[in-house]
């Protein structure tokens, strides 16, 4: 199931497409290739059964987050990260103006996200892991919910990216 629009895909897509579809495709090569988009990664899950401490703070306040690699939003050749935490659940999408995307699900560490990313064409799931990175200063104080995902840049979610946004949690509902 493509999960785009005839409306806001240029008839030049198709090159971004298979962008998309290689770096979704190379998930478990992003330590070597330098990640994703070009960002820092764990190229591997976490250990089944490892559990965080219970007195590591918690590192993502619940609600929306853009990031992107340019400090623009809807940059041309630059990808996104639209995604909403609920008690420390990711639902979102990896995307690429004007482009497809393709929506993950996961699970906030205090070091990283944990996603599922499911490939937008081939319907396959990777797993996928985006390190965050928690100023030093914050870790020990009540503020710690302050993070950056590393390799991306905070931006403010516009109209488009809630609903790319409600499309990927439409999707998982249905799952």
């Amino acid at each position: 199931m493509a999960l785009t629009t005839s409306a806001t895909r240029p008839t030049a897509a198709q090159p971004i497409r298979r962008f998309m579809r290689r770096a979704i495709a190379t998930l478990s090569l992003s330590c070597v290739t330098g990640g994703l988009f070009m960002a820092p990664v764990l190229a591997q899950p976490p250990a089944v059964g490892r559990t965080e401490p219970a007195n590591t703070p918690q590192t993502l306040a619940d609600g929306v987050y853009l990031y992107g690699q340019s400090q623009q939003p809807d940059q041309l050749g630059s990808a996104y990260l639209v995604f909403e935490v609920e008690q420390q659940q990711a639902v979102g999408a990896f995307y690429m103006p004007h482009s497809s995307f393709d929506c993950f699900s996961g699970q906030v560490r205090p070091n990283r996200l944990d996603l599922s990313v499911v490939s937008s064409y081939e319907q396959t799931v990777h797993s996928y892991s985006v390190a965050i990175e928690t100023p030093a200063t914050l870790v020990a104080g009540p503020a710690a919910s302050e993070f950056t995902l590393v390799g991306f840049h905070s931006l403010q979610p516009d109209a488009q990216d809630y609903d790319i946004l409600a499309t990927c949690q439409a999707d998982f509902a249905q799952r």
